[in-house]
């Protein structure tokens, strides 16, 4: 309807050019003139409108400004054409850089492969999970990464589309690898690091067999003296001694269990509010501590107490007792006799407060520092056994101050002792003075 409106306004004009023409024709009887006349107006006014479309031509997304029908409709057209083609351009523009944020946010490695094995794109993680380059785009991904599983993913002649592996050049990590069809010509690939998740199933089929080994020991040990019970010639004095025997075996689960249900408890509840936070008298914590410490040292031992008893600290009273109390039973379980141990306590740097053991026992080599933390870890298996504890101290020690905003520091040699110090922050310090204005 539009085109057949234009159209008819056109052939209007020239019709009233023509017949213009036709009347100046008839009325001077120069013809010729008259013809030349009409289509030098008519080509005067079209040439203005091209000169105008040339001009509009070099920003096409400016509007355009031709006067007369002819070429206004039709430039207007075009002119929405372009805009709208720009605006889906746009539109498309932003939903590619999407994407493509997207996919390098990924912390998994995705590259985009073609049937053929060659590197189509890929994202950032792919270049650290896989050592991609710039260069390799276009190259063959089989022949980048060398590995006979990787070929058979890719080929299919594998059966499977996952696989595990670890790269030549990458053999402390241990990658999972999968293929995803795209379409008939490409596929995606995903690779993540998996080396932390196997590391943690280790510690946890770890962590199975420790418990049922803790347990099986002193469970044993109940069992074989419940058989001897059931002997029907023992007295009833002999019957009350195995009974005694059995409670050292008996308390051992239980401290264990206690443990286990500490250790799970702190790990699977939320870090607590400063307002569920309570002053709390570390000083004569420290004390009640050592105060059973002495009992277990049983006389062995020298305690060394340097304690600011004006600084106090916000914080979870029965937490904080059970992380300070693996520390310092640790000291004396591994201190030689008559060795002297070192309990600190004094405000730190910035208005943070300092708690530190250090005992002169027999030390950890460097190696085993990092990981003296894990669940039922221990350094010599057999000493450890035989100077008690659950295995669990320094995994509970460590959840406690984590929920105290603290990390557990360890500074040991071997046959120099060890020192395990801690530093709160400022925002749970908080002095005698103080507390007892607030209160």
């Amino acid at each position: 309807m539009i085109d057949s409106a234009w159209l008819r306004g056109e052939w209007l004009r020239i019709a009233i050019l023509l017949a213009a023409a036709l009347l100046f024709g008839l009325l001077t009887g120069l013809w010729g003139y008259a013809g030349f006349g009409a289509l030098a107006i008519w080509l005067t006014v079209h040439g203005r409108e091209f000169v105008r479309f040339a001009r509009w031509a070099v920003h096409p997304l400016s509007r355009p400004d031709n006067r007369t029908d002819a070429w206004q409709v039709p430039t207007a057209r075009l002119y929405r054409a372009i805009r709208g083609s720009r605006s889906r351009s746009a539109r498309l523009i932003a939903e590619l850089r999407s994407l493509t944020a997207l996919a390098e946010a990924l912390p998994d490695a995705a590259v985009v492969v073609r049937t053929s094995g060659e590197i189509e794109a890929y994202n950032v993680a792919a270049q650290a999970l896989l050592g991609l380059t710039t260069r390799d785009r276009g190259n063959n991904l089989v022949s980048l990464l060398r590995h006979p599983a990787v070929t058979a993913l890719l080929s299919s002649r594998g059966g499977s589309d996952l696989v595990e592996l670890v790269l030549p050049r990458y053999p402390s990590r241990n990658l999972e690898m999968r293929r995803i069809e795209i379409d008939s010509r490409r596929y995606l690939v995903l690779v993540r690091d998996i080396t932390q998740l196997n590391r943690l199933l280790s510690m946890r089929q770890d962590f199975v067999a420790n418990v049922s080994h803790e347990l099986r020991t002193p469970l044993t040990v109940i069992l074989g003296y419940l058989e001897a019970m059931e002997d029907p010639q023992l007295d009833a004095d002999e019957r009350r001694a195995l009974v005694d025997r059995m409670r050292a075996p008996a308390n051992r689960m239980k401290a264990l269990v206690d443990d286990l249900l500490l250790l799970t408890r702190l790990e699977s509840s939320p870090t607590p509010a400063l307002d569920d936070l309570a002053p709390i008298d570390v000083g004569a914590l420290i004390t009640d501590i050592v105060t059973d410490a002495k009992q277990l040292s049983g006389g062995r031992h020298k305690f060394n107490l340097d304690i600011d008893r004006t600084l106090l600290i916000r914080g979870l009273r029965s937490e904080l007792y059970s992380a300070f109390a693996n520390l310092i039973t640790n000291a004396v379980r591994y201190s030689p006799d008559g060795g002297a141990i070192d309990i600190t306590w004094q405000p730190g740097d910035g208005g943070t407060a300092h708690f530190s053991v250090r005992d002169h026992g027999v030390g950890i080599a460097a190696e085993h520092i990092s990981r003296i933390t894990e669940r039922f870890y221990r350094v010599d298996l057999a000493s450890s056994r035989v100077r008690g504890g659950t295995g669990l101290g320094l995994a509970i020690t460590k959840h406690v101050l984590k929920r105290h905003d603290s990390t557990l520091e360890v500074e040991s040699r071997l046959g120099s002792g060890s020192r395990f110090s801690c530093n709160f922050p400022a925002r749970l310090t908080i002095t005698r003075s103080e507390h007892k204005e607030l209160a």
